[in-house]
């Protein structure tokens, strides 16, 4: 019995040894286990492009938004009463100065030209009379004189025959009223003679106010046929043959194509640059480009106004060679080159950080360096900056990937050496 408690007992205990064995023994492995070789931590460097800039004098760029349009755009109006009669040229037509566009109908206007011409006529003729009449009045006065010195002889015989009781008293009263007789035809050609100058200047004031009446009705005639004042396109007809116009009434449109001009908004920071370039008399050039062809402008002059709303002052820009053929308000799309400013860096648009930092590649590793923006170049389809800066110089190699992580001493490695000067 006391063996066999013992033999229970002993198996109990078992697993319990077991178990103090196992954890001995990983207890003893973990310790005797080799310890792995301790790791160093290496930077990370991080892939870059850069570009090797150069300081030169350089011309900062304006990209602008023009439009085609032209200080000669006329429009036409009628200045007789007349019908139309035919239309010549229609709307888009291009005409030379002096072609018919409108040719309204003359009937009216040449009747009332012949009326005028008649009464110019009719004034020539009369102070051809009163010439006539003068020289002949000049030639009567003499003879009226004569009469009246008769008429008193007479008057002188006749009271002296009174005076012998000779002759009667009727007699007398006869060679009296033939005396007073002369006497008032002789005053009446002395007047006759001595309003001669003002009949005569009444008489051509009037024909001078005919001729003119005549010229007026002539000009009429002239404007009957509506004729292009300069070599240009018909941008609107508003009548029909057959219409009845009126004086004032708009007839058609056209503008000059010799003299186009294209308009551009000049931004407000940029005013005061261009303003002192054109008081300084220097040539500021602009190239734009008209179904594929270019062609170069020079800015002309400034608006003298700047519109409500507007960013800046208009530009008036002329073309430097031959004006293309381009319809009016085509708008078009302007690269205006600005004065010249020395000691700039060219640089990728991709290399600016917070509008005002460059990265310099130093040793491996950037460092930051604060620039100032003067303005853009445009060419071969892409934008780069020109920046201004007393810490950089010739030769610099700058960073030209947008790192999100950019910082001063960040490790990289730059994968374009070779790269080309800015």
């Amino acid at each position: 019995m006391r063996k066999t408690n013992r033999f229970w007992a002993r198996r109990r205990l078992l697993p319990l040894v077991l178990i103090v064995i196992a954890i001995a023994v990983v207890v003893a492995l973990f310790r005797l286990k080799p310890a792995p070789p301790e790791a160093t931590a290496e930077e990370k460097a991080w892939p870059v492009q850069t570009s090797v800039i150069e300081s030169a004098a350089r011309s900062p760029q304006l990209r602008l938004l023009g439009r085609i349009e032209t200080p000669y755009q006329s429009t036409l109006s009628a200045a007789v009463t007349a019908n139309v009669e035919a239309l010549p040229v229609l709307e888009g037509q291009a005409v030379d100065q002096g072609d018919i566009i409108i040719e309204l109908e003359d009937t009216e206007v040449e009747l009332l030209r012949a009326q005028r011409q008649a009464d110019v006529n009719e004034l020539q003729s009369q102070i051809k009379q009163e010439q006539n009449q003068f020289k002949a009045d000049q030639r009567l006065l003499e003879r009226e004189k004569a009469l009246v010195a008769i008429s008193q002889r007479a008057l002188d015989r006749e009271n002296r025959l009174e005076a012998s009781n000779l002759n009667s008293r009727a007699r007398i009263d006869q060679a009296q009223q033939a005396l007073q007789s002369a006497e008032i035809s002789l005053v009446n050609r002395e007047l006759a003679v001595a309003n001669h100058e003002s009949r005569l200047q009444s008489l051509e004031a009037r024909l001078a106010r005919a001729k003119a009446l005549l010229e007026q009705a002539k000009l009429d005639l002239e404007r009957t046929s509506i004729r292009a004042p300069f070599a240009g396109v018909v941008t609107d007809i508003q009548v029909s043959p057959g219409e009845r116009v009126r004086p004032g009434e708009v007839l058609a449109s056209l503008y000059a194509t010799d003299n186009l001009e294209v308009r551009a908004q000049i931004p407000m920071q940029r005013v005061g640059v261009v303003q002192q370039a054109l008081a300084d008399k220097a040539s500021l050039t602009a190239t734009t480009s008209i179904t594929g062809d270019p062609y170069e402008l020079l800015l002309a002059r400034l608006s003298g106004q700047v519109n409500p709303g507007a960013g800046g002052v208009d530009g008036l820009f002329r073309f430097a060679d031959e004006t293309p053929s381009a319809a009016l308000n085509r708008t078009l799309d302007l690269t205006l080159e600005l004065p010249p400013q020395s000691n700039l860096f060219s640089v990728p648009v991709s290399s600016l950080y917070d509008e005002h930092t460059l990265y310099r590649i130093s040793e491996g590793r950037l460092e930051s360096v604060d620039v100032t923006v003067v303005g853009d170049r445009f060419g071969d389809g892409r934008q780069s900056l020109l920046v201004r800066s007393k810490q950089l110089k010739t030769g610099d190699r700058i960073l030209t990937t947008q790192l999100p992580n950019a910082i001063s001493g960040l490790k990289v490695t730059v994968m374009n050496p070779g790269a080309d000067h800015g």
